[in-house]
């Protein structure tokens, strides 16, 4: 009799959480992602690693942070995500003076906000049948413009002659990580979370990109690619 019971409770423990989730969770439509990287243009490539961009800012790094929305196209094998999404960065320095005169007194900024479309596909089977397997490898394409503007010391946009400090500029990156399913921490709360708020599922996850923003090779467009071979960023991606 004991064995029996042993050989059941096994079995149940071993019943993928599939049927759960589909008594209790509300249907897939679409996903919010909050997420935050260190960035630093790749602006003073051509000039060899250390040109305007490192004599303005310095050569340290800042923060973008980012937010993207997208619809699910598919949820029956993995996950196939179309989105939009938006981020912020910027660096703030001191101007420089003509005929390399040395740093002025007035600040000097450059801001970027980047738009990218994206095409996103997760494969999620695993983590939404089985609560001891909660990680969801993912890819990611985007096309992104990357609209910058540089402002002077009085917080107008600077000006070169009669060449405007703003434009955007083109170009397509690529992204794979890995995500945390975090409702398997604590699968009750994930539920009444789902009743409460439509929210389905929560992840925390981490993303290595690979960014070619330069126009598509254009030779007259600021590089605005990162410059190392792969950035990292992560945050939280709610499931609704």
């Amino acid at each position: 009799m004991i064995r029996k019971v042993l050989i059941c409770s096994m079995l149940a423990a071993a019943i993928p959480a599939a049927a759960e989730e589909s008594k209790y969770a509300s249907r897939r439509w679409g996903t919010v992602e909050l997420s935050a990287g260190i960035y630093r243009p790749k602006i003073d490539s051509e000039f060899g690693g250390s040109g305007p961009f490192s004599t303005t800012f310095g050569s340290g790094r800042g923060v973008m942070f980012r937010a993207d929305f997208a619809y699910s196209l598919l949820v029956s094998y993995g996950t196939l995500d179309l989105g939009i999404g938006a981020g912020y960065t910027q660096r703030t320095g001191k101007g420089q003076l003509p005929d390399g005169g040395g740093p002025s007194a007035d600040e000097t900024s450059i801001k970027i906000i980047p738009v990218r479309l994206t095409l996103t596909y997760r494969y999620d089977v695993l983590a939404l049948r089985y609560r001891w397997l909660p990680l969801v490898p993912f890819g990611r394409v985007s096309l992104d413009r990357y609209n910058w503007w540089v402002t002077n010391g009085s917080g107008d946009t600077a000006k070169a002659g009669s060449r405007s400090g703003r434009g955007a500029t083109n170009g397509y990156s690529f992204s794979g990580g890995l995500a945390l399913l975090l409702d398997s921490l604590d699968p009750t709360l994930a539920r009444d979370m789902d009743r409460n708020s439509g929210i389905n599922h929560t992840y925390l996850f981490a993303e290595f990109t690979k960014s070619y923003i330069k126009d598509f090779g254009s030779s007259s467009s600021w590089d605005l690619s990162d410059d190392r071979k792969l950035a990292f960023s992560g945050g939280l991606m709610f499931q609704f």
